[in-house]
C-alpha cells in the first residue's frame, strides 16, 4: 500500500473505509442494492459504518448545485474509478481507503460551506447613510438611516432580523425557502413579495406594498397553551399597514404606501401630524440634533413632504412656514423656539 494510502486507512476504520468504497460504487452503478453489498452490509459494525456515511452522502446530494462540492463530489468519483478493482469483487481496504482521502476532502468541504452559508450576515447604515444590499437569492434589502438587519440564509430558509431602524424588503420568490423578518416580536412571513418595516422603541410598523404576508405575534404565540384558540398571527394584504405598540393588540390600517416609504428618497411625508414628529424622523439622519423644550411648538400641526435628510433645507422649510426659528447652541443641538411676529 502506498503511503497516501496509508495516511487514510488511518483516518477511518476498515468498515468505514469498505462503506465508503461501497457508497461510491453504487452511485456508479446507480443502484441502491446488490448481493455481495447485501451480505456485506448484513455485520452489525458495517451496518453502523453504512448509515454513517450515508447521512454524508445525502447532504452531498442536498447541496449538489454548489459549484465547490461538485468539484469535491467529482474529485471522488474520479478517483474511484482510476483505483476500482473489479466489480463483483468485494472493495479491497487499500483502494477504499485511497477513495476515504477524497471523500474525507469531500466531507470537510461540504461542512465548511455549510457552516459558512449558515453564518449570519450583518448590514448596518451610518447615521445619515442610506444603503441598497442585493442578497444571494435576488431579494433587495433597503436601508434607511442609523438602521442594521441582519440575514441568515439556509438551504431551506431565509431569515431576518431587524435590530433597530427601518428598512424595505423585496422578496424574490422561492415558496421552498420562506421569508421571513423578525423585528422585536413580530416575524413577517413571505414567499414573494415587497414589504416595509419601521421599528421604534414604541412600535413596529409593517407596511405590506404589494404580495400578502403573515405576522406572526412570537411572544403570543409561545404563550398558547394547547388547545387554546387564541390567534398569534395576522394576514395582510397588500395596501395594508400594521401597527404593534407596547403590549396593546395589533392594530390594522389602510396604508400610505407614498408615507411609508418616502425614507428611501431622504423624505417624511406627513398628514396633520405634531412638529415633534417631523423633527423625531429628521433627527434620523444628522449628529446634530433637533430639540423642542416649548410644548406648544412640539405640538403645532403640520402636513407635506419634507426634506429631512438634509438638515440645513430641513429648518430653512420649517421656519419660513412656521413661528419658529433654530438657534444653534453650545453643546451641539439645534433649538426649535417660538418666534415672535
Amino acid at each position: 500500500m502506498k503511503s497516501g494510502q496509508s495516511s487514510a486507512a488511518e483516518l477511518v476504520s476498515r468498515p468505514l473505509a469498505e462503506a465508503i468504497g461501497w457508497r461510491v460504487r453504487l452511485a456508479e452503478l446507480e443502484t441502491e442494492t446488490c448481493l455481495e453489498f447485501d451480505a456485506w452490509v448484513s455485520y452489525p459494525d458495517n451496518r453502523a459504518a453504512w448509515r454513517r456515511v450515508n447521512s454524508v452522502w445525502y447532504l452531498f446530494e442536498e447541496y449538489s448545485s454548489e459549484p465547490r462540492l461538485l468539484d469535491a463530489r467529482h474529485t471522488a468519483l474520479g478517483d474511484a474509478k482510476r483505483k476500482r478493482p473489479e466489480y463483483l469483487r468485494p472493495p479491497r481496504l487499500e483502494w477504499a481507503a485511497g477513495i476515504a482521502a477524497a471523500f474525507v476532502l469531500s466531507f470537510i468541504a461540504l461542512w465548511g460551506w455549510h457552516r459558512w452559508s449558515e453564518r449570519p450576515v450583518d448590514y448596518q447604515t451610518a447615521l445619515g447613510e442610506r444603503r441598497v444590499v442585493t442578497l444571494s437569492d435576488g431579494s433587495t434589502l433597503s436601508l434607511d438611516s442609523g438602521s442594521e438587519v441582519t440575514v441568515r440564509y439556509t438551504a431551506h430558509s431565509r431569515g431576518l432580523r431587524l435590530i433597530k431602524g427601518q428598512a424595505r424588503f423585496d422578496v424574490a420568490h422561492d415558496v421552498t425557502r420562506p421569508f421571513s423578518v423578525l423585528a422585536k416580536d413580530q416575524k413577517v412571513i413571505a414567499t414573494g413579495t415587497a414589504f416595509n418595516i419601521n421599528l421604534t422603541d414604541q412600535k413596529v410598523l409593517v407596511t405590506l406594498i404589494e404580495g400578502h404576508v403573515v405576522v406572526v405575534n412570537e411572544s403570543a404565540k409561545n404563550q398558547l397553551h394547547p388547545g387554546e384558540t387564541a390567534l398569534a398571527s395576522v394576514e395582510l394584504k397588500a395596501g395594508q399597514q400594521l401597527e404593534q405598540q407596547n403590549e396593546r393588540p395589533p392594530e390594522i390600517k389602510t396604508a400610505n404606501i407614498e408615507q411609508a416609504t418616502a425614507w428611501m428618497d431622504g423624505k417624511a411625508e406627513i398628514d396633520n401630524d405634531t412638529l415633534e414628529s417631523l423633527v423625531t424622523q429628521a433627527n434620523h439622519y444628522s449628529r446634530s440634533p433637533i430639540v423642542i423644550d416649548d410644548p406648544d411648538v412640539a405640538a403645532m400641526r403640520v402636513s407635506g413632504v419634507f426634506n429631512v435628510a438634509n438638515q440645513t433645507a430641513f429648518l430653512e422649510v420649517v421656519t419660513h412656514y412656521l413661528p419658529v426659528r433654530a438657534v444653534s447652541t453650545c453643546s451641539g443641538t439645534i433649538r426649535l423656539e417660538r418666534r415672535d411676529n
